[in-house]
């Protein structure tokens, strides 16, 4: 949480006044001190300038400091580290930090997901379709990965593995042939079966669009 302060400046030849550091009690450098004001100001201004109400909420400004703050020029904002002020409270809200690391944690695993299923040869319309991949991110990452697999069309199944991956994904198949099975599915049933990502993508994608047909038709998915 952040809160604007009017602090009294230092008198000259006394000590500023100590900062605790808003992670706990041990005291932040002047340095630290003109740079937090300063990142913090210019976010400020710059929500200001864009009208953003609940960033400026959050700073628990009034409507006198917003106007004080959105009058600040470009030269005051670019010297803000060389006034050694402090104007802000900072304080540790452990609940949205708990937040923050839950959505860290999804985002580090949805890498994750995306490297592995692209070392496993995933094709660009699966990446797209899983995660919005742009073309250029996909061609990049393969090449960083050293994936030079995949091209051609995906080789048919016999006849006997059809029916075991059939069986193996039938419960969590979808009818939606853009998003047949999450990506932590494709990569597990990948890796149990033995069987190409192109080749599961381009079966389920097949399937799925085969429950859509019927679904439309008014026949129950078997």
């Amino acid at each position: 949480m952040l809160r604007h302060q009017r602090r009294p400046s230092t008198p000259i030849g006394g000590q500023a006044p100590a900062c605790k550091h808003p992670l706990g009690g041990a005291v932040v450098s002047r340095n630290g001190q003109a740079e937090l004001t300063a990142a913090l100001l210019r976010y400020a201004a710059l929500r200001i300038a864009d009208g953003d109400e609940d960033a400026l909420r959050e700073f628990g400004l009034d409507a006198a400091q917003v106007s004080e703050i959105g009058a600040l020029t470009l030269a005051e904002l670019a010297n803000l580290e060389t006034v050694r002020t402090h104007c802000f409270e900072v304080r540790f809200n452990p609940q949205r930090f708990q937040v923050l690391k839950s959505r860290l944690t999804s985002a580090r695993r949805n890498q994750e997901l995306r490297l592995a299923l692209i070392e496993a040869d995933a094709p660009r319309q699966m990446m797209q379709a899983l995660f919005g991949m742009k073309d250029r991110d996909y061609s990049r990452t393969r090449r960083l990965l050293g994936v030079t697999t995949g091209a051609g069309r995906p080789p048919l199944l016999d006849e006997a593995t059809e029916h075991q991956l059939w069986r193996a994904v039938t419960d969590a198949l979808s009818s939606n042939p853009r998003r047949p099975l999450e990506p932590d599915q494709y990569l597990r049933a990948s890796r149990q079966h033995e069987i190409s990502m192109r080749v599961l993508w381009a079966y389920t994608q097949r399937w799925a669009r085969e429950r859509q047909a019927a679904a439309k038709a008014g026949d129950a998915p078997r």
